[in-house]
């Protein structure tokens, strides 16, 4: 039978609703921000059955007091910590859902010696939106798509804790920065990521997975933000496996993510330039005698996905070449579209011809991913989008992704240099350009590479909501020869296809 009974601790009270058996893990669980414990109804009702479950209500939610005021995630994770001493749960499975991952990041981090697993289910803040106003939208941009029994649930437990306490814990959760907070996890942890969270991007998932120490991430397919409630039975054997120590989800191995691309004075500048073109001139004589790509390219390991290698302007295949046989090397086929000479005509005709190309052939089991240089990645993001219709082009082609490399997402404000239409059309202010920075949709489904400093693209190839890789090489084309960046490539084709 359940029980229910208080901790305290001063003034702050949380609730403990306590199921199960005694036996096996224990679980607990910790709501997000304007939650309560019946929130995890479903999923406690699985848990139970296999350890003792403990659905907190935190302080001023559900049936829980209001304090004074709010507590930061840091003085949480520490209340969290005195109840679990208090309440003698040793080892326990923590099991926390968007700020309540926050707090259970906290305490975990605090006091390893409480924790056995964690488990972090749609972990906030993502530090690329850390205002109420991007906030806000997200959650909207969510709750649209939520079906009766969420809302319900939602409405009910926000009633409970009124509008002006959830106001005042708004705070608190925009302030705490989990991305310093996670590299001090010790426990097993798994991310729990809905298909369709907007609140929590894929990106910002694996990048949670990414900076705990031993981190996998896990995504629940067709949910949202709310996935331990629409999918209680596939969140319920996600955790119940973790928590023996299977390896749940797939292992995330980035480097931290930058903002920026590194800025040089101008002298380094020149010098970069110098030794880039230098490559670029060696790469273009490769074009001598390269009529059809290698023969081994066409081989590879039916299970992974074919590659569609795509030159930026005034690039033939074979500029690519150091990187295609890294690619097939790894065991990917990797496709050569033949018909676009320079790569000079626009975006959206070379998208077009492209589309013609890959639809002449049978779509592998697979699927497929574009790795594209510079205007390729462009090209590839173009036929993510659909162009000018509302068609599921990249779907019908098998597209899982696009992989980009040096790619100006945002354009390259140096164009203005060059008189070269096909060139200038990739400045900021180009009307296709604008058209692809605003279809933020398709970002999850693209991988940025780059370099510390690109003198083609100054301003970095950073793309908002998509990951972002910067390898630890200079220049625009030099690039492409490295062996970090091969590895970026090759991890972002992995992390575009592999199934959570």
């Amino acid at each position: 039978m359940p029980t229910t009974r208080e901790f305290r601790s001063g003034e702050h009270v949380i609730v403990i609703r306590q199921t199960g058996v005694a036996s096996g893990p224990a679980f607990v669980l910790l709501h997000g921000i304007g939650m309560e414990h019946r929130y995890w109804n479903g999923l406690a009702t699985v848990l139970e059955s296999v350890g003792t479950v403990y659905a907190l209500d935190l302080p001023g939610f559900g049936d829980s007091p209001e304090p004074r005021e709010p507590l930061s995630m840091a003085e949480s994770g520490e209340l969290l910590a005195e109840l679990l001493v208090a309440e003698g749960i040793g080892r326990a499975v923590l099991v926390g859902h968007s700020t309540g991952a926050q707090i259970a990041a906290e305490t975990a981090a605090r006091h390893p010696q409480l924790v056995d697993r964690l488990v972090l289910i749609g972990p906030t803040v993502n530090p690329r939106e850390r205002t109420l106003a991007k906030q806000t939208l997200r959650f909207l941009q969510d709750i649209a798509v939520l079906n009766p029994k969420v809302i319900a649930l939602g409405l009910t437990a926000y009633a409970k804790a009124g509008p002006r306490w959830y106001a005042a814990n708004l705070r608190p959760m925009l302030e705490h920065r989990m991305e310093q907070t996670l590299p001090l996890v010790q426990a097993e942890t798994l991310v729990i990521r809905g298909e369709t969270d907007k609140v929590v991007p894929r990106y910002w998932a694996a990048e949670v997975a990414a900076l705990v120490p031993k981190g996998r991430v896990a995504e629940v397919p067709g949910r949202g933000h709310e996935t331990m409630v629409t999918e209680n039975l596939r969140v319920a054997e996600l955790i119940v496996r973790h928590a023996r120590g299977e390896q749940v989800g797939r292992f995330v191995a980035m480097p931290a993510q930058p903002l920026r691309a590194e800025r040089m004075n101008r002298l380094s500048a020149l010098g970069w330039w110098v030794r880039d073109y230098a490559y670029a001139a060696g790469r273009q004589l490769a074009l001598v005698g390269a009529r059809r790509p290698p023969p081994h390219w066409r081989r590879g390991d039916p299970a992974k996905p074919d590659v569609v290698l795509l030159p930026g302007v005034y690039e033939h295949w074979s500029f690519l070449r150091p990187l295609g046989d890294a690619l097939n090397a790894a065991g990917h086929r990797v496709i050569v579209v033949h018909g676009l000479g320079p790569n000079r005509l626009g975006i959206a005709e070379t998208a077009a011809r492209l589309e013609r190309a890959l639809a002449r052939v049978t779509v592998p089991r697979a699927g497929r991913v574009i790795v594209g240089h510079s205007k390729g990645g462009l090209i590839g993001k173009y036929l993510l989008v659909g162009g000018d219709d509302s068609s599921d082009r990249a779907g019908a082609l098998g597209i899982r992704g696009v992989v980009g490399v040096c790619t100006p997402f945002g354009g390259a404000r140096r164009a203005r240099l060059f008189r070269d239409p096909s060139i200038r059309a990739l400045l900021p202010s180009d009307e296709t350009i604008v058209m692809l920075g605003s279809a933020a949709s398709v970002n999850a489904r693209i991988v940025s590479v780059f370099g510390t400093y690109d003198p083609h693209v100054p301003d970095g190839s950073v793309l908002d909501g998509a990951t972002n890789v910067r390898v630890p090489v200079a220049g625009h084309f030099r690039v492409l020869a490295a062996r970090e960046t091969h590895v970026a490539v090759l991890e972002g084709i992995a992390m575009l296809t592999t199934e959570g």
